[in-house]
């Protein structure tokens, strides 16, 4: 009876101890999909997105390995708490899948965007996790087959974040340049309102690809490039193509606002607009003088380090209408 009382009770600090971590563990994981993390970008938002499979999947290997470590596939030195069935596993990955959906629910109410895509990673992860632990039960070689699934599904459900951060990569070693849409992942940096914008090859200024934004019947349709975090403040114009493929004049205006902009309530008189006219079947080269938009707001300076949209549009469109753009580009 003496000697089974410190097992015991070495037991129950141990337990307890894993326990602890366990809810660490969730607490993490739903704190990281809810914080309002301060990094913005396109890039910091693909990493993000890169990030859900693997640590789900990791997520359900510690938490299976803090009960059982050698489920987990940890060393047989650990001691085990809570053997872990089938069962078990099943409900720990429903906690962890019930954790995911309460964290995506959240982000709606701290600044971030709930999307249906991470709760698909989830799930790819929290597979990959079990066909891991699977893989633990099983002796080799019968083993090889799940850890190859385990491994071929992060890899398949994180192949597009990793082409979209390839991408962002490209887009910042590019600049100056800002767009010349010869990469089709460019478009993800384009958003139309009351328009669709896709990148075509029926027209270019340079290369063999453009914007073709499709206006339609309403009051300001257009397209705006996003994601413009970069230093503007070395530079002496804004440039870019524009071609109408119209039977009659396109007029169009060019808006450029900062991140300062969204604090005055995006008022009309803080930001810059430049008129521009192209005649019919014609094209022409933009330029915008980052002066005149530096000067733009009427009660202050924009900040020419935080640029954060360009907005081509235009006014009181009555019948659909298509313009091209290319070559989108900073330069002195």
């Amino acid at each position: 009876m003496s000697s089974e009382l410190p097992i015991r009770t070495g037991t129950a600090i141990v337990f307890r101890k894993r326990m602890l971590l366990a809810a660490g563990l969730l607490i993490l994981v739903i704190g990281t999909l809810v914080f309002p993390f301060p990094m913005k970008g396109r890039l910091w938002g693909d990493l993000f997105d890169l990030a859900h499979a693997p640590v789900f999947c990791l997520s359900l290997i510690a938490l299976v390995g803090f009960l059982d470590p050698v489920a987990a596939g940890f060393s047989v030195r650990f001691q085990t708490i809570v053997p872990m069935t089938i069962r078990r596993v099943a409900v720990i990955t429903l906690v962890l899948m019930t954790t995911g959906l309460i964290g995506e629910f959240l982000q709606k109410f701290a600044g971030r965007s709930p999307s249906w895509g991470d709760v698909l990673a989830n799930s790819a992860g929290l597979i990959a996790g079990l066909c891991w632990i699977g893989s633990r039960k099983c002796p080799a070689p019968f083993n090889r087959p799940l850890v190859a699934t385990a491994i071929g599904i992060i890899l398949a459900i994180s192949a597009n974040p990793l082409l979209e951060i390839w991408d962002s990569i490209e887009r910042i070693r590019s600049f100056p340049a800002l767009a010349s849409f010869e990469r089709t992942r460019e478009i993800r940096n384009w958003i139309g309102h009351n328009a669709s914008a896709q990148i075509s090859n029926d027209w270019s200024s340079d290369g063999e690809h453009s914007l073709s934004v499709r206006l339609h019947q309403s009051r300001y349709p257009g397209a705006a490039l996003i994601y413009l975090s970069r230093d503007w403040s070395e530079f002496r114009q804004l440039q870019f193509d524009v071609m109408n493929p119209n039977k009659q004049d396109l007029k169009l205006i060019v808006k450029i606002q900062d991140q300062q902009h969204s604090d005055t309530g995006f008022g009309y008189h803080d930001r810059y607009h430049q008129e521009i006219e192209i005649g019919p079947c014609k094209q022409s080269n933009v330029v915008v003088d980052l002066e005149e938009v530096k000067d733009a707001p009427a009660s202050r300076q924009m900040d020419m380090t935080q640029i954060n949209m360009i907005d081509i549009f235009a006014v009181d469109v009555s019948s659909p209408l298509t313009f091209y753009v290319d070559r989108v580009r900073l330069s002195n």
